[in-house]
């Protein structure tokens, strides 16, 4: 739980702020279309009329402040959040394993998301999508030493992170951070090099495409406990060689956590095993 004075006074100002946009500001639910009414506690209250919706109370407080989903409203959330966590264990050939812990199932709705965040520029989902990454929050921080860790979002290459803008992973790693009192730790890994798009690879070209396409900074991850943030895990290969490059660099632990997964089917996806809570498609 956040205490700092400081943290709390930026709470206030930005309640305030989310407050005040409401009533300048129209928004549509991400999902349904609908449009919003105006956020704040004043509107807690209020039933749904005029096909007009309330804004989801989404789970993720500071200072036990429940802030207001700008972009989803309160029955699409009631979906989205009763999704299971998904874990697996990565196995490094020859090295140290560590745990991917995600929120929900890449699929439907929460695929509709994510790249609507990434490729449409729609940073209003990040705060929602972290809190769903943060489901699986409960499971992935028995692996580590919470008093030592940092949030670490898988970088882009600076040449993409032109193009798009921003990085989702840093934004999704920001939200986490307000919720888990956890540091986000820039620039301890880089992309050294542009690499080919992995969704348009197959999996073992996945693997060859980030090897050695990291670079970590043992002056901030020596002795640190790692949560590794990212948008989705697909078959593992970029957070692999992340977590790879922080061992390297003297990481104490590594724990990957992302939005979502791609679900695991028999004899694929390997390197990946199956430990508990997971879901059919």
């Amino acid at each position: 739980m956040i205490t700092n004075i400081h943290l709390n006074s930026i709470s206030i100002f930005d309640q305030l702020l989310d407050f005040f946009y409401s009533f300048i500001s129209e928004e549509d639910c991400r999902l349904c279309a609908r449009v919003m009414l105006a956020r704040g506690q004043l509107m807690d209250g209020l039933q749904d009329f005029g096909g007009e919706a309330r804004p989801a109370i989404i789970h993720r407080w500071i200072n036990d402040t429940p802030r207001y989903s700008r972009v989803i409203c309160s029955d699409c959330w009631q979906g989205l959040s009763s999704e299971t966590p998904l874990m697996g264990f990565y196995e490094q050939d020859g090295e140290r394993s560590f745990a991917i812990v995600s929120g929900a199932p890449y699929s439907g709705e929460m695929r509709s998301l994510i790249h609507s965040l990434k490729y449409e520029g729609d940073r209003l989902l990040a705060p929602d999508l972290a809190a769903i990454m943060l489901n699986g929050w409960r499971m992935g921080s028995i692996f580590l030493n919470q008093k030592n860790a940092v949030l670490v979002p898988v970088p882009l290459h600076w040449r993409k992170g032109m193009e798009r803008g921003f990085n989702q992973a840093d934004l999704l790693a920001n939200e986490a951070s307000k919720v888990l009192d956890i540091p986000v730790l820039r620039g301890a890994i880089k992309r050294r090099r542009a690499t080919t798009p992995q969704q348009s690879l197959e999996k073992a070209e996945r693997f060859k495409n980030v090897e050695n396409a990291f670079h970590g900074n043992p002056s901030k991850l020596m002795g640190r406990a790692v949560v590794l943030v990212d948008d989705v895990c697909t078959s593992g290969a970029t957070l692999a060689e992340c977590a790879r490059e922080v061992n390297r660099c003297g990481a104490t632990k590594v724990v990957a956590l992302t939005v979502a997964r791609t679900m695991l089917r028999a004899g694929r996806d390997s390197g990946i095993n199956r430990l508990r809570h997971e879901q059919k498609d």
